[in-house]
């Protein structure tokens, strides 16, 4: 069947690449895999491994294997096998020694771990950096060769459970995605009118570009959590007869990005008239490039409170700076919108209102005894709000804030129902359906049915990945992704992000009632632009509840 094919192939995507940083861990040991099936021990050579891979030849010790597996299966694993990742050793050390490669190599000893079926935790971080080192560079069968072990005992009964769970996870993601397709065609009544009846005939329509130029300025503003010098990139409509009051945007970046990524929705908003403030958080791409080379420490976990303080501390520069700037005195900063992708989407829903859930990260983030893994690598970064010293914000909700747009978000466990729950301002929710880093269903598809806000959009993209909406989605930024998690040419989901964007911050900044004509299934249709498709909902069907609660 077509998910279980998608499975495996997801499964060896997730084992070989991680937003995190730890790119490559394959299933197979320096001289021979040992794993137990049933009361027998089987064993698998890697110069037959060496051999499949080379030459797509099934041999030896590793015929009982294949014969499981159809062709595309074997196609599948042998491109996995001869991946290979352009690393270096101290970009690869660095990553391993973090705090998030670190997490990630203790889930993964517990599947891969040495004949004494201990973890394999260690044995694990010298094989990728010796594999880093040598002059064949990081391959999978590379790895494989330089762990310093003859034997690998495979958990079998671990890794059985894991791909029960891709298949699993497949499953419910079809049976999601079908029910939204569903609800959101759905025709609200018999006599439904067309998309173009939807507005008036003078609403300018969202996607396309504005009828202001605009400015750009820099602007620096204190944040005590940061050791580093806030900076934020302003852009301002060019208008001969200024309005009383403009409305004003707040753009927050992922981690490993900066205020670049995200610069066209900034000009496309000032082109319509808005104020965009462009935030360049202290976990941006310099500070990882620094840090995979060797010459910082990797970000900190308080980069998970100091973001949401980066949007106050910059509103509060303005309010400041407004009374003896004209330019800027006409921001209405009592009614501000926010938008952010990935962690920035999590950003945004914090100072939308969302509060900390420490008590359901406990369940689930790994302890020095005790690793559990999960196929949502966004765990990963969640967990880290653990390692903070002292305690947390109760609340990091900036009552100026009044919508809030969440591109990808992680939210599951770091705010859970409980902390989501709070929000009460219009919020729209957008989500990639091939996002492997924080993946659409536990992510936001799941998390979204928790909003009790009455005002509230969930926005599912087609062929959408982490990456799709952010400028220059050819890599992954500072971070080392594999290819395939870019996904197509981001241009094209440009006017899908600018229309939705213009128009949900038209509707609930500036009040314009008509503009909820544009945040509807028949106009969404109009300004996406093929592969990307969207789908868009106000509510979780009760098809949807019933395949997230099955198991």
């Amino acid at each position: 069947m077509t998910w279980r094919r998608s499975a495996l192939r997801w499964g060896l995507s997730a084992i070989a690449g991680v937003g995190g940083g730890l790119l490559a861990l394959p299933g197979v040991a320096a001289e021979r895999v040992e794993f137990f099936y049933g009361p027998f021990e089987v064993a698998v050579r890697v110069d037959d491994i060496q051999h499949f891979a080379d030459t797509g030849d099934v041999r030896g010790s590793l015929r009982p294997i294949a014969r499981r597996l159809d062709a595309e299966q074997q196609d599948s694993l042998r491109s996995f096998l001869n991946r290979s990742f352009n690393l270096d050793v101290t970009t690869v050390a660095e990553l391993t020694y973090s705090p998030v490669g670190s997490r990630l190599l203790g889930q993964l000893g517990e599947l891969l771990q040495t004949d004494d079926q201990r973890s394999g935790f260690l044995a694990l971080r010298a094989s990728l950096i010796l594999a880093a080192a040598d002059q064949s560079g990081l391959t999978v069968v590379n790895v494989l060769q330089q762990f310093p072990l003859e034997t690998v005992q495979l958990n079998y009964a671990l890794a059985q459970q894991l791909l029960g769970e891709g298949q699993e996870f497949f499953q419910r993601r079809a049976a999601v995605l079908a029910a939204l397709e569903t609800t959101a065609r759905r025709l609200p009544s018999p006599a439904a009118a067309p998309a173009s009846a939807l507005v008036p005939d003078g609403l300018a329509a969202p996607a396309q570009p504005g009828a202001y130029a605009w400015e750009q300025r820099t602007l620096e503003f204190d944040n005590p959590l940061r050791q580093t010098q806030p900076r934020a990139d302003l852009y301002l409509p060019i208008v001969s007869a200024p309005p009383d009051s403009l409305p004003i945007v707040v753009i927050s970046h992922g981690a490993a990005s900066t205020r670049q990524t995200l610069a066209y929705l900034a000009r496309h908003l000032a082109s319509h008239g808005y104020g965009a403030v462009v935030l360049e958080h202290e976990d941006n791409g310099a500070q990882f490039e620094q840090f995979l080379s060797g010459l910082a420490q990797p970000p900190d976990p308080i980069t998970l409170i100091s973001r949401p303080r980066d949007v106050t501390a910059v509103l509060d520069a303005l309010e400041a700076i407004a009374p003896s700037d004209p330019s800027l005195a006409r921001l209405n900063l009592s009614n501000v919108g926010v938008i952010g992708q990935s962690l920035g989407g999590y950003t945004a829903l914090a100072v939308a209102g969302a509060t900390f859930n420490p008590d359901a990260l406990r369940q689930v983030c790994p302890s020095p005894t005790q690793n559990r893994i999960s196929l949502n690598l966004s765990l990963l970064v969640q967990c880290e709000l653990l390692d903070i010293a002292g305690p947390l914000p109760g609340s990091l909700r900036d009552q100026r804030v009044t919508s809030a747009i969440a591109i990808s978000p992680l939210t599951s466990r770091i705010f859970g129902e409980a902390g989501l729950s709070q929000i009460e301002i219009p919020v729209m929710v957008i989500a990639g359906t091939d996002d492997y880093l924080t993946p659409a269903l536990p992510e936001q598809i799941q998390p979204f049915g928790w909003l009790t806000a009455i005002e509230k959009y969930l926005v599912v993209v087609s062929a959408g990945t982490h990456f799709s909406f952010l400028a220059g989605n050819t890599s992954g930024g500072a971070l080392p992704v594999p290819e395939d998690f870019y996904g197509p040419d981001a241009r094209a989901a440009y006017p899908l992000l600018q229309g939705l964007s213009l128009a949900f911050f038209d509707r609930y900044q500036r009040g314009e009632t008509a503009a909820a004509g544009y945040l509807t299934q028949p106009y969404l249709d109009t300004f996406a632009q093929a592969p990307f498709q969207a789908l868009v909902v106000r509510e979780l069907p009760q098809p949807v509840g019933e395949a997230l609660s099955a198991r």
